[in-house]
């Protein structure tokens, strides 16, 4: 099965450097977990961006418009799963889809994803006000987005995803002051949980309800991560307004972290289709014909409604034999992941 993996946030959280740090890290590979390109030009695209980061120590620039590139998973030499990847400049997020054809295909993409991985600056969540960290990351519009495209239509069981992983990465992490830092980070996962509790909310919610709705429809988790690793960078101007901090890099980066989000988010979604999917088939045609006319166009992509059902469950047979790797792929992640919803 194809899983479609969007990465987004707010203007400055980190994204691109952290997809550098990640495909950098995972094209040679690391815990037995590999990331290759269908087309070596697109490893290239990444990697010389992360090459003049490391040697010139210059912060890359921010993604522009939206980018979609074709990856596969790949364990111990074996084949896991294909994926698209797809990054978002800050922006998009907080524009009206009426107003930039970007906007209005981030939430398309929303919509379809399997998992969304969110990307917040650790920095500004500990060091800001609770209110300007949400303005700053964008938390209300991440909670908005995915209300709309995901938890309502899971709650109203209107569509085909029901339900979806939700990874959320603290970059940053190596700055933040050390009370933040302390007992594992404990005071970051509650400031965190704070700054986006609007998911935190409505995770927690439905988890409680295992009677209407399957706790494990919403794997969500957190970890911060660091690019640079510590004492490699240092803070030239914390920042204030619009403006977030500024910070230097003074030696090579040693990225910590980096790949367990995306194993958790890639492990987790594989996890949740494989005990969904054979229920969702006996229904799919009934819930098929509820749906808005466009969306469906957008997700049949030329197939009949009778070909999407023979592909999912061609999909459930193949998710069975893929069960030993799912289970090696969670295991790695979720090891380091932390709960989104408080213990």
């Amino acid at each position: 099965m194809s899983l479609k993996v969007t990465l987004f946030g707010g203007t400055g959280q980190g994204k691109t450097t952290y997809t550098l740090a990640l495909l950098y890290l995972m094209a040679a590979g690391i815990e037995g977990f590999r990331i290759e390109a269908e087309d070596a030009n697109t490893s290239t695209k990444y990697l010389n961006p992360w090459r003049d980061f490391v040697i010139a120590k210059k912060w890359p620039a921010p993604t522009m418009g939206r980018r979609e590139d074709q990856f596969n998973l790949v364990f111990q030499n074996e084949f896991v799963t294909d994926f698209r990847w797809v990054d978002y400049q800050g922006g998009a997020i907080n524009i009206p889809t009426d107003e930039s054809d970007e906007s209005a295909q981030l939430h398309a993409d929303i919509q379809e994803s399997n998992a969304v991985i969110i990307v917040a600056d650790a920095h500004t969540i500990a060091t800001r006000p609770i209110i300007e960290a949400e303005m700053l990351t964008s938390s209300t519009y991440i909670f908005n987005l995915l209300n709309t495209y995901k938890f309502k239509e899971a709650v109203r069981g209107e569509g085909i995803n029901n339900g979806i992983t939700i990874a959320l990465v603290l970059t940053k992490a190596d700055i933040l002051p050390d009370e933040f830092k302390a007992n594992n980070y404990q005071g970051l996962f509650e400031r965190s949980r704070e700054v986006f509790r609007g998911v935190v909310d409505f995770v927690e919610e439905q988890r409680s309800q295992t009677s209407s709705l399957r706790p494990w429809l919403y794997p969500a988790g957190m970890i911060p991560v660091s690019i640079v690793g510590e004492g490699n960078a240092t803070v030239v101007d914390p920042g204030q307004g619009y403006e977030l901090a500024t910070v230097s890099l003074t030696n090579a980066p040693q990225p910590v972290n980096v790949h367990f989000p995306f194993l958790y988010a890639i492990g987790n979604e594989l996890d949740r289709n494989a005990l969904t999917l054979e229920e969702e088939v006996g229904e799919l045609e009934e819930r098929l014909s509820r749906m808005n006319r466009n969306v469906l166009n957008k997700i049949l992509r030329g197939r009949t409604i009778k070909q999407l059902h023979q592909e999912r469950m061609d999909v459930a047979e193949t998710l069975k034999t893929l069960e030993p790797k799912i289970r090696a792929v969670t295991s790695v992640a979720n090891k380091k992941m932390r709960s989104l919803i408080p213990s």
